[in-house]
């Protein structure tokens, strides 16, 4: 018996992120590359430090002009080599998972829509593109 455990689908993207630490703006910033409904993980340069268990984040939502405030909850924190300019002086990236876990019921409602819109699409262009080869 396998049973999906996702309730939101996960999209590949690549829009910015700042992890706000003790209310100061302008915290550590990296680059959000998976993203669902219900969390993200983001990457950036590994400078060291303790992962933080609750942060506030600013997420920039992909093709709307706005910043998203959201606090989340970190699920998985992994710091992987890296030989391109993105693993910073250490040659090291840092890769964080976390759950969002509070957040304007718009900005929810805002991301939501994004991310199922975003996936129904790419699986119509993909399936698209696999009727065209046959």
């Amino acid at each position: 018996m396998n049973q999906l455990r996702r309730e939101s689908p996960r999209i590949d993207v690549e829009t910015m992120c700042w992890e706000v630490v003790n209310g100061q703006a302008g915290g550590s910033s990296g680059i959000a590359m998976d993203l669902s409904s219900m969390g993200l993980r983001i990457e950036r340069p590994y400078l060291g430090g303790l992962t933080r268990r609750e942060v506030q984040l600013e997420i920039e939502v992909p093709g709307i002009d706005e910043i998203m405030w959201a606090k989340g909850d970190a699920c998985f924190d992994v710091i992987v080599p890296s030989s391109t300019p993105a693993g910073g002086p250490l040659g090291l990236i840092r890769r964080t998972g976390y759950r969002l876990v509070l957040a304007a019921t718009r900005d929810l409602r805002t991301l939501r829509e994004f991310v199922f819109d975003t996936d129904r699409t790419r699986r119509r262009e993909e399936l698209a593109r696999c009727y065209d080869r046959a």
